[in-house]
């Protein structure tokens, strides 16, 4: 099959750390393994600090979403994308409303040797946190 479509009820939710951020994963046997690719909702008032070892683009489907980095910060909105490159520290937050986002990385995120080791700090959820 030359296509695949995917919405959120399809994804593999987890809770990261004790925070109201949400990670919808898809790897599944329809996602190639030389991407990796899902959804993040998040909350206002909750950061996730993390050092991706990974390229990521994501794209913004509602609420606004910033990216800090040493240096600056990257705000976007519905239908804008951000890019962030693997290997320097970010913190990703929602700016004043809850955020959905869709992401592809490259490698798949959940893949590499940093993601494994933290991987403690995601808990699998048994339904969606989006409606």
């Amino acid at each position: 099959m030359a296509a695949h479509k995917y919405d959120t009820g399809q994804a593999n939710w987890q809770q990261f750390a004790d925070t109201r951020i949400f990670i919808g994963d898809l790897a599944d046997d329809g996602v190639p393994k030389s991407m990796g690719a899902g959804y993040a909702c998040l909350h206002p008032g909750h950061v996730m600090e993390w050092v991706p070892s990974y390229d990521e683009f994501i794209v913004v489907l509602s609420g606004r979403f910033a990216v800090d980095f040493q240096g600056g910060s990257v705000t976007a909105g519905p239908r804008e994308m951000v890019w962030v490159e693997k290997g320097d520290p970010v913190t990703f937050r929602a700016d004043g409303e809850e955020v959905l986002l869709a992401f592809g990385t490259n490698p798949p995120w959940q893949t590499t040797p940093e993601t494994r080791a933290s991987a403690d700090l995601f808990r699998p959820l048994t339904a969606s946190p989006v409606d």
